[in-house]
């Protein structure tokens, strides 16, 4: 099954901490990646990084590109290839904040559980580092869902952007908001630097 995953700016900088925000010793290059298994059920992947313009070519194109390249990467192996990614980095928009602001970090999560139109299954969506706007005044443990921009927030996962709609990770519509809840999920590597109150 072939995945495109899409990782901004912070995500990347979490995954090589070498290179911090704003600073990076070489562009950062589309991926595309296969998974391969053997006669004996292993597996093992293989990746490609390759030069790409969004603005003059399409996704499809990339895909093309992934099925092709993998058509010739089956040629020289005995594995099967079973799946696959492509991986486009992306920066963030101007338009976002330019820094943090103080008083939270992202070990302090609201988890918006969405239901779905096909069966029970429950698709988190969270938000690290949540605004203490949006936490109801009268329970300090659950989220104001009457809060301007959560509100809008959740309005566009359930009514989609474009033609783009979030889905289960089974690929169906998010169909309603089951449940809104603060948690604390600490992030690797955070433990001794950060405090949650």
């Amino acid at each position: 099954m072939l995945k495109a995953v899409i990782f901004d700016g912070a995500m990347l900088a979490q995954a090589r901490p070498r290179q911090r925000e704003g600073f990076f010793t070489m562009a950062d290059a589309t991926s595309l990646s296969w998974e391969l298994k053997d006669d004996q059920g292993l597996t093992n992947n293989t990746q490609m990084f390759i030069g790409y313009d969004g603005a003059t070519e399409t996704v499809d194109s990339l895909i093309g590109v992934w099925l092709a390249y993998g058509a010739l990467l089956d040629a020289t192996t005995d594995a099967k290839i079973v799946g696959g990614q492509i991986l486009i980095p992306l920066i963030r928009d101007a338009s976002w904040k330019a820094a943090p602001a103080t008083g939270n970090n992202v070990n302090q999560v609201m988890s918006l559980d969405f239901d779905n139109d096909f069966n029970s299954d429950v698709t988190p969506i969270l938000i690290p580092a949540y605004k203490e706007t949006q936490v109801n005044a009268t329970s300090p443990r659950a989220p104001n869902l009457a809060a301007t921009a959560l509100a809008a927030f959740i309005a566009a996962i359930l009514a989609g952007e474009g033609a783009v709609f979030p889905n289960s990770r089974a690929i169906h519509y998010l169909s309603a908001l089951r449940k809104a809840f603060l948690t604390v999920r600490k992030v690797r590597n955070q433990r001794q630097r950060t405090t949650v109150g």
